[in-house]
């Protein structure tokens, strides 16, 4: 299994808040399991669907392990 490269960062706190996000990837939530989603697959699902994913605070920004900001 792979090391992963990246972590949770701060959580998604609404549509807007997404939009205007700069990152690129993104940590949802499913379950237990964390997946690293590319922002257009994120785009790609229905609204309703990333609305209430975001509604449960289950998107979190994806932040590169070993970088500092």
């Amino acid at each position: 299994m792979s090391k992963r490269k990246y972590k949770r960062g701060r959580v998604i706190r609404g549509i807007e808040d997404f939009e205007y996000c700069p990152s690129e990837f993104y940590i949802v939530k499913f379950g237990k399991t964390d997946k690293t989603l590319h922002y257009s697959f994120l785009i790609s699902w229905q609204y309703r669907t990333l609305r209430s994913f975001i509604e449960l605070r289950r998107v979190f920004v994806a932040e590169r392990i070993g970088e500092t900001t």
